[in-house]
C-alpha cells in the first residue's frame, strides 16, 4: 500500500508543484489548517492509509514522502477562543468607570483567596483572578499557609472584605481541587503559579467576570495595574478596601542588577527568567505589598466593534524586596509562560 502512495505522490508532485516540509496546506476533509509533515510523523496520515485513503500530498523531502498534516491548536489558541467568547459584544456589555481608587464593579476579575475550614471565619491572605466560569488563577505559595494550611475558599464579587454595606456582592465558594504548576518548589521563587478549581461554576454577572490571558511575550503596553488587599505599605495593616495600582514595566537588565544580591541564592539561584518571570515597579513607591501575592498584573482592552471593554492578565503576583520604597521593581510570574499548562487544565474539556 505505502509503494502504491509513492508513486501516486511522485505524480502528484510533478503534477501540482511540491510544496516544503513546514509549509501550511489544507487538509481536505476537514478544510482546517494544517502543516507539510513528513508521513511517518503525522499518525492522522497513518490512519488514513490504514482505512485504504490516500492524504493529501506535499511532495517529498530527500526520498521521505510529505503529507498534509493537521495542526492542533497552538498555546494560547484556547485562551483567545474563551477571551472572544467572554467579551464579544454579540453576547454581552458592561461598562466600568474607571477611579482613582477601585470602586463598585471595576474589578470583576479579582478573587481573594482564603484559609480556615469555618466559613464563618476565613482568613484571606492572598488574590487571585478569575480565568473561567470554574478557575481563579493565583501563585503557587498561595496554595498553602504555614499558619492556617490549605487555600480552601475563593471570594469573588467584594470590595471591602469587612464591610458589607459597600455595593457588592460576596460569593465564597469552596475550593475543591488545587492545581501547583509541577515545577514548582516552596524553597524557590521559579513557577510560583496555580489554579483553583471551584466548587461550583459561577454566573457572570456585574461583579464577577473572567479576565483573559496574555498569550505573548511582548506586551502591547507599558503601564499595567495590580490589585489586591495586601498591606499599605511595609510596615502597614492589611487593607480591606481593594486597592490598585499602577505599575510600570522593568526591563530584565535592571530588573536582574536590583535582584543581584539575591540571584544565586537558594530563591533565586538562576537570577530572573525572563520567560518565565517579569518585573514591573513604580518611581514614587506605588507597589504590591505581602498580601497581594497570587493577585492579577492587568491591563486594559478598550472596546472595538466587536469587542466590549475588558482586562487581560499578563503576571501573577509573586515576590518582591520590601514593598512600597522609592523605585521599588516587584517580580510577577509571566502568565504567558504558562498558557499551554492553564489551558490544559482549565480548558481541557473543550479542546
Amino acid at each position: 500500500m505505502f509503494s502504491v502512495f509513492v508513486v501516486s505522490l511522485v505524480l502528484f508532485s510533478r503534477q501540482t508543484g511540491a510544496l516544503f516540509e513546514g509549509d501550511p496546506c489544507t487538509v481536505p476533509a476537514t478544510a482546517e489548517t494544517g502543516q507539510c509533515t513528513q508521513l511517518d510523523k503525522c499518525e492522522y496520515a497513518k490512519q488514513l492509509l490504514r482505512s485504504n485513503k490516500n492524504p493529501q500530498s506535499c511532495g517529498f523531502q530527500g526520498k521521505a514522502p510529505l503529507v498534509c498534516c493537521p495542526v492542533g491548536p497552538k498555546p494560547g489558541d484556547t485562551s483567545l477562543r474563551q477571551c472572544d467568547r467572554y467579551f464579544n459584544r454579540k453576547y454581552q456589555y458592561y461598562a466600568i468607570d474607571l477611579g482613582e481608587k477601585a470602586r463598585s464593579k471595576e474589578f470583576p476579575h479579582m478573587a481573594a483567596v482564603g484559609y480556615g475550614d469555618d466559613k464563618s471565619n476565613i482568613f484571606w491572605l492572598c488574590g487571585g483572578t478569575l480565568i473561567s466560569q470554574n478557575f481563579v488563577l493565583s501563585a503557587a505559595h498561595c496554595a498553602e499557609s504555614q499558619d492556617f494550611g490549605a487555600a480552601k475558599w475563593i471570594r469573588l464579587g467584594d470590595l471591602d472584605l469587612q464591610n458589607a454595606t459597600e455595593d457588592a456582592n460576596p460569593q465564597d465558594v469552596r475550593i475543591v481541587q488545587t492545581y501547583v504548576h509541577p515545577g514548582y518548589r516552596s524553597s524557590s521563587h521559579y513557577h510560583d503559579i496555580a489554579l483553583f478549581k471551584m466548587a461550583e461554576k459561577v454566573i457572570f454577572t456585574i461583579y464577577f467576570k473572567a479576565a483573559c490571558l496574555h498569550v505573548g511575550k511582548s506586551l502591547p503596553v507599558n503601564t499595567l495595574q495590580a490589585t489586591g488587599w495586601g498591606k499599605m505599605g511595609f510596615f502597614g495593616d492589611p487593607s480591606s478596601h481593594l486597592m490598585k495600582v499602577n505599575l510600570s514595566l522593568v526591563n530584565h537588565d535592571t530588573c536582574s542588577k536590583r535582584y543581584a544580591n539575591v540571584a544565586n541564592s537558594r530563591k533565586l539561584k538562576n537570577g530572573i527568567f525572563d520567560d518565565y518571570q517579569m518585573c514591573a515597579g513604580n518611581v514614587e513607591g506605588g507597589d504590591t505589598c505581602p498580601g497581594d501575592s497570587g493577585g492579577p498584573l492587568h491591563y486594559t482592552v478598550q472596546p472595538t466593534n466587536d469587542h466590549v471593554f475588558h482586562f487581560t492578565v499578563a503576571g501573577v503576583t509573586s515576590f518582591g524586596k520590601g514593598c512600597g520604597g522609592d523605585n521599588t521593581v516587584g517580580v510577577y510570574t509571566r502568565v504567558s509562560g504558562y498558557v499551554g499548562w492553564i489551558e490544559d487544565i482549565v480548558w481541557k474539556e473543550d479542546n
